[in-house]
């Protein structure tokens, strides 16, 4: 009895000099102590916020956020989700988020914040975002979707749904709402790198489009005012793939490669045949093309 109210006793203790905790896309929990945020190196930063009645600017000192995260884990991640103590909650697409906008402040001018005070600072945001008495720091790896019921094939599925690709471009709210039917969402987007991001409508993609090159391929482009930055050669380049619930479109000469996406996707499946539907069902083989593709075909498992 007494070695459990030892251990107790340290464990409680513990608990007592850990700022936060970071739950890692690996399953693992780091505790992250006041002295483990010493020990890093810090930048100095400026703020400018509205406050009584005027713009106050501030100069703070602390540590850029993502390359402080990824020394932590050798695992990618989507999304970060914040909690703080008293159970409020933010979340951020990691791509929201960079080294020149998002900051774990330690110092505000020469004051040295206390452990409550430590505050997630990002500056594209308004100070309701900026977050103290921080809790714990989740980074959320890709959550697998289940394979769509149905795989339209792009060009032709995307123009019978009323969507107009004479543009050049694909606003996303016409590609939720005629693309598939939905007004909200989890969108999944697969390159030709067989990357794969995963976005939310609206909250993250609202205004972002897919714009079309003079190739006829297809790149997902936000609006120059959105915190989203994707890079063609670092994030997404060519889309191939894109998946909203039980739907989903895939251009035509990614059509041999659909067991690579399934894999890509974590998707439980595999089969050497899949089938083609155009008036009544036909069983291909997984990475035939059908020579008679048009707008009123589909693929199923």
């Amino acid at each position: 009895m007494r070695k459990y109210y030892l251990f107790l006793c340290l464990l409680l203790i513990i608990l007592e000099l850990s700022a936060f905790q970071v739950y890692l896309p690996e399953g693992q929990v780091k505790e992250i102590t006041k002295e483990d945020l010493n020990q890093e190196k810090l930048v100095t930063f400026i703020t400018v916020r509205d406050k009584d009645g005027g713009q106050k600017e501030e100069t703070w000192q602390g540590i850029p956020l993502i390359s402080w995260l990824n020394s932590l884990t050798s695992s990618s991640w989507q999304n970060l989700q914040i909690e703080s103590n008293d159970n409020y909650q933010l979340t951020f697409h990691r791509l929201e988020l960079d080294d020149s906008n998002a900051y774990l402040a330690l110092k505000l001018g020469a004051e040295e914040l206390s452990e409550y005070n430590i505050r997630l600072i990002f500056t594209r945001y308004r100070e309701n975002a900026w977050m103290r008495n921080i809790k714990c720091l989740r980074l959320l790896g890709f959550i697998p979707m289940p394979k769509p019921r149905q795989i339209y094939f792009w060009d032709k599925g995307l123009q019978k749904n009323g969507i107009d690709l004479k543009s050049g471009a694909i606003a996303m709210k016409d590609l939720m709402q005629k693309g598939f039917g939905l007004e909200s969402g989890d969108l999944i987007f697969v390159d030709e790198q067989f990357r794969k991001l995963c976005f939310n409508y609206p909250r993250e993609i609202a205004n972002a489009s897919l714009f079309m090159d003079s190739r006829r391929q297809y790149f997902l482009v936000p609006e120059p005012s959105s915190a989203l930055k994707i890079s063609f050669e670092n994030d997404l380049s060519r889309v191939i793939y894109i998946q909203c619930g039980a739907i989903a479109y895939l251009t035509e000469d990614a059509i041999e490669n659909i067991a690579e996406i399934g894999k890509t996707l974590n998707w439980n499946w595999k089969s050497e045949y899949l089938y083609f539907i155009r008036a009544e069902k036909k069983q291909i083989k997984t990475g035939d093309k059908p020579s008679d593709i048009n707008e009123d075909c589909w693929l199923e498992f």
